[in-house]
């Protein structure tokens, strides 16, 4: 009887032990076709690289270009528009996976992706701005000196080359000297590896002292004496564009290059950020599915999406930002420049004899 008395007391604790236990908290089923509704920011970063504030200032900006003149009640709002290419353009990944992450088509992704790229680049000069006021100028040329102490420095000049789908016109032109289809694309950035210009139209055959000598930058630096570019053996030497002294022998000419070489990773990191962030424009991802003019506005989207990432201080995702190493690309076809040696080896003479 004893024994049974003890163990209905052991039934009574447990039983009031489980009475006592908290409930679970019950499931919350989000709507993942509404992110902004329900993703926190560091969410919609690690999904989208913009923020809330940065994506609703973003559809704000492309409401009139984006909004479907039709009374069909299954039109895509705007931000659905913007967030499905957000996603694309961060990833990289199969249409039709971006699609079922919204609720839409693979066809709805593909119009969503094409119109949120040309709508933005409709209004790429709002963010990529190369500095001809004084203010700014100036600006700039403190930030480069910063780095490595390099002075007179207004950006740093670099091409990349962005994989896309082979053409079915001129395919052979987009080969470049890496043996894949590619646009090369030319990039101007700031100390803050912010883009100050970028050129996205060129096959990837196409060599960088061409894109540089028939973009508008190297006009205005060739009747505007504000400054210098910093570029890689690769462009002309100018009295403009520093490069780099090929074969250097002296303690001087040594010390010239190491510093010309560290303001100038700025460029090569600024892409490297800019694919680490958008997986569409990097190898791992494939290449863009576009044709030519459909890559060039989502290329030029992206840089966009970059600078608004940097103005806003939006954190990049959490990985090393990868250098792009250019080194083999071979010197333009003439590269003697009397005026630009003189004040090349005037600046060396005058900053890095005593280095």
């Amino acid at each position: 009887m004893c024994l049974y008395f003890r163990i209905m007391a052991h039934l009574l604790i447990i039983a009031a032990g489980l009475n006592q236990r908290k409930l679970p908290k019950p499931r919350v089923f989000r709507d993942r076709t509404q992110p902004l509704d329900s993703l926190d920011d560091d969410e919609l970063i690690s999904r989208y690289r913009l923020n809330r504030q940065c994506i609703v200032d973003l559809c704000d900006l492309l409401a009139s270009d984006l909004e479907r003149c039709t009374n069909r009640s299954s039109a895509l709002s705007v931000s659905t528009q913007v967030l499905v290419a957000l996603r694309y353009f961060a990833t990289g990944s199969f249409q039709r996976v971006d699609g079922d992450l919204h609720g839409v088509s693979q066809s709805s992704v593909s119009r969503s992706v094409n119109a949120v790229a040309k709508a933005v680049s409709r209004h790429a000069s709002q963010f990529i701005k190369f500095p001809t006021d004084e203010a700014s100028q100036r600006r700039i040329k403190a930030e480069f000196y910063d780095l490595a102490g390099f002075p007179n420095v207004l950006g740093c000049v670099d091409g990349t080359q962005i994989p896309i789908l082979a053409p079915k016109v001129n395919e052979h032109v987009y080969v470049c000297r890496k043996g894949f289809h590619s646009l090369n694309v030319q990039g101007i950035c700031d100390a803050k590896l912010r883009f100050l210009n970028i050129v996205t139209k060129y096959p990837g055959s196409t060599h960088d002292a061409f894109i540089w000598r028939e973009c508008a930058v190297c006009s205005y630096m060739a009747t505007n004496d504000n400054g210098w570019l910093l570029g890689d053996s690769g462009y002309p030497l100018s009295p403009f564009l520093m490069t780099p002294v090929i074969n250097a022998t002296t303690a001087a000419d040594q010390a010239y290059n190491k510093r010309h070489s560290k303001t100038r990773n700025t460029i090569e990191r600024a892409f490297g950020l800019l694919k680490m962030r958008f997986r569409c424009l990097h190898k791992t991802g494939g290449c863009l599915q576009s044709p030519p003019t459909g890559c060039v506005h989502i290329i030029c989207t992206c840089a966009v999406l970059h600078n608004i990432c940097i103005d806003n201080h939006v954190p990049a995702p959490s990985a090393d930002v990868e250098i792009e190493d250019n080194d083999d690309l071979p010197p333009p076809a003439t590269t003697n420049n009397d005026n630009g040696a003189r004040i090349r080896s005037r600046l060396i003479e005058r900053r890095f004899t005593e280095q």
